[in-house]
């Protein structure tokens, strides 16, 4: 653990060292800062890179605005991109979802126990929104494709904790249904990462100079995905 001074107050890192990583690079996660450095980096050169970054520090640290996490079933309501969900709750014949004029009606088969009940609805919840999730970023990829100039291959839809979305050498791309709780500028950017992966199967200079032709506040969109993560799920 290291110490800066941000705006005349201490504020302290972590750094970890890769032998695969070439430079250093600074992370804000979740209002905290750490440093990813080569092996064997010297860690006096590490400390006046981050002083000389202290302004970037500064800016990203305050735009560090995270989401609070709700009790979705308590309040009985769920976010899709930019509109709010009403939730209804019921049981019936059998388990299923029904979706219509902005509200979701979750049906718990009724002889699901009491104990087992609440992960039912949420059972539920989820295979709604990965079926929204299917529709939108299939619109949302012949939308970016066609304006970016590229192809992709299948599209699927996967539950991962740790990435947003994905693009193979095969041109499919994959997609983490969870953005559907994002805005959906957030979720519009990861469309555009993706496909533009399509052109450098990397994180080259010339991907991020595609991204930014295409999606200018590509660093607000990683900010916020980074910033609540912790959110963007239901449990």
């Amino acid at each position: 653990m290291s110490t800066v001074f941000i705006d005349a107050s201490p504020f302290s890192y972590n750094v970890s060292f890769s032998a695969k990583r070439r430079r250093v690079a600074l992370q804000i996660k979740a209002g905290a800062l750490s440093v990813k450095a080569p092996k064997g980096f010297c860690l006096k050169k590490i400390a006046q890179f981050v002083e000389h970054k202290q302004d970037w520090i500064a800016k990203h640290l305050a735009n560090y605005t995270p989401l609070a996490k709700v009790d979705w079933q308590a309040l009985g309501e769920l976010t899709l991109l930019d509109t709010a969900v009403q939730v209804n709750f019921a049981k019936g014949a059998k388990s299923t979802w029904f979706y219509a004029n902005n509200t979701l009606t979750l049906v718990v088969s009724s002889r699901t126990s009491l104990a087992n009940t609440s992960s039912a609805y949420t059972k539920l919840a989820k295979a709604w929104y990965q079926q929204q999730a299917l529709d939108w970023f299939t619109k949302r990829v012949n939308y970016w494709q066609a304006k970016m100039g590229l192809e992709a291959g299948s599209i699927l839809i996967g539950n991962w904790r740790s990435k947003w979305g994905y693009c193979k050498s095969t041109k499919e791309v994959g997609f983490n249904w969870r953005l559907m709780m994002a805005p959906s500028d957030i979720a519009d950017y990861v469309v555009v990462h993706e496909l533009a992966h399509l052109k450098h199967l990397n994180h080259s200079d010339k991907f991020w100079q595609l991204v930014h032709k295409h999606y200018p506040e590509e660093d607000k969109a990683r900010h916020y995905l980074k910033a609540n993560q912790h959110v963007l799920e239901i449990e």
